[in-house]
């Protein structure tokens, strides 16, 4: 069964950022956003982002519907969740006068964003007909966004009526008339909007998929975000960047280093380097690409592309269960068992694995971290681990974080060769301004060591 974004969301990765961000005019669309399903068929996801991008071209500066967008903004804000009116109506239910209330301000709601919409000849989204509807439930033509049993709609009731506001002594009858003759009309017209259900629905979905992927493609131009392309066994990013921690950074009065980072099914890639060299940020935001990318979101980085996958596995030090009584290395080795239980399933997925074993004594994590990739070899699908650990593995693709350089970290991903981890771990203490003293004592601790 495929997973629905809401059980996503809060997984520490940046998603809630992007999806809070999304400026929607309804919450039926963030209802609707929040109960999708993650997309793994190639096919939906090109159509997915054919769609996105013909709505970002659309916004674009130069775009025809640039000019609508708080029109269609304040239009889209009363569009209402009626879906439990709808199929009430549909399984012969005779509508109420609130319930008739909502069809009457959907089908309005439908003509005016219709007529709005007409002149840019969108080709991902279409609105129904829905001019009789609204003549229906609107016989007056006020084009008042209110419902009421007209006169017009029945001679008897309009006289009835007449004969009520003049005063009677049989007004008990006649209310009780008048009720009847108004509960055959709201039979007539709930076997009307029976009959147009299908238009209904159709409106109602469409509206809120409208408003979807105005949020969306105003998103990918505010934030610099990108259309990916749909690949099958390569995944690759060009400038690649978290846009919480960029956010964060920039009201700090810093600058976010974007990655460039490429790589393959049925390989490993193992990233190794010291400790801050954004490591964990980088597959935490290879996490987050891969959500968004199979929920037809736009993504952080100036060219990417990305094959779809069954699963994405993320494993990185902040899922400690306290509540089960399980140490933080015993939660892991859990988590990461259960990874490759899926992994021998022969699932195409994306395991991301973040310092595996890292709190146990050097000797056993590194040869924990190093068994893993052997594991993750015969992966069908994409897998990539970090790790400060020397690892010999020579089955696996190995990029290193360049490291500190010139008085500051540089995070740029370079291809390395080697099996030994860069040792950097004082030189970043010293950019820290940490203890004089303790630094030079293990720096002599390190090269008396070393001469053993």
């Amino acid at each position: 069964m495929a997973l629905k974004f809401k059980k996503i969301l809060d997984i520490k990765c940046g998603l809630r950022y992007l999806y809070s961000d999304l400026r929607l005019a309804s919450t039926l669309s963030r209802s609707i956003i929040i109960d999708s399903k993650l997309e793994s068929s190639k096919d939906k996801i090109e159509q997915m982002y054919k769609e996105l991008a013909e709505f970002t071209e659309l916004l674009s500066p130069s775009g025809k519907l640039n000019a609508l967008t708080n029109k269609l903004s304040i239009l889209l804000s009363h569009l209402r969740d009626i879906r439990n009116s709808l199929k009430r109506i549909s399984e012969g239910a005779i509508a109420d006068d609130i319930e008739l209330f909502e069809i009457k301000s959907l089908s309005m709601l439908n003509e005016k964003v219709k007529e709005l919409l007409s002149p840019l000849s969108i080709q991902s989204v279409t609105l129904p007909d829905l001019s009789g509807l609204c003549n229906l439930l609107d016989p007056e033509g006020a084009g008042i966004n209110s419902f009421y049993i007209y006169d017009s709609y029945s001679d008897e009731l309009k006289g009835l009526r007449n004969q009520l506001k003049m005063g009677s002594d049989y007004e008990n009858e006649l209310h009780y008339r008048s009720n009847i003759i108004e509960n055959q009309i709201r039979e007539h017209l709930s076997k009307e909007i029976k009959m147009k259900f299908g238009q209904l629905e159709e409106s109602l979905s469409n509206l809120a998929k409208i408003d979807i992927l105005v949020a969306k493609a105003e998103q990918a131009l505010r934030l610099g975000l990108s259309i990916p392309v749909v690949s099958k066994e390569k995944i690759s990013y060009k400038a690649l960047f978290n846009p919480e921690v960029e956010e964060l950074l920039t009201k700090e009065g810093k600058s976010y280093q974007k990655t460039d980072i490429e790589f393959t099914s049925h390989k490993p890639l193992l990233i190794t380097g010291s400790n801050m060299g954004g490591k964990s940020l980088t597959l935490k935001t290879l996490a987050l690409c891969q959500f968004l990318f199979q929920s037809g979101f736009a993504i952080p980085a100036q060219e990417c592309e990305i094959a779809p996958v069954k699963e994405i596995m993320l494993s990185t030090g902040d899922e400690e269960d306290y509540r089960k009584g399980l140490s933080s290395f015993s939660a892991e080795i859990k988590r990461i068992d259960s990874i490759i239980k899926r992994v021998r399933d022969g699932e195409k997925l994306l395991v991301l694995i973040d310092e595996p074993a890292r709190t146990t004594n050097p000797y056993e994590g590194a040869a924990l971290a190093s068994s893993l990739l052997e594991i993750l070899f015969l992966s069908k699908g994409f897998s990539v681990m970090t790790s400060h650990y020397t690892i010999s593995d020579n089955k696996c693709d190995r990029l290193r974080v360049k490291g500190f350089y010139n008085g500051k970290m540089d995070y740029t991903l370079v291809i390395d060769s080697g099996t030994k981890t860069p040792a950097e771990a004082l030189i970043i203490a010293e950019s820290l301004d940490a203890d004089k003293e303790w630094i030079e004592l293990a720096r002599m601790t390190m090269n008396k060591n070393t001469k053993q």
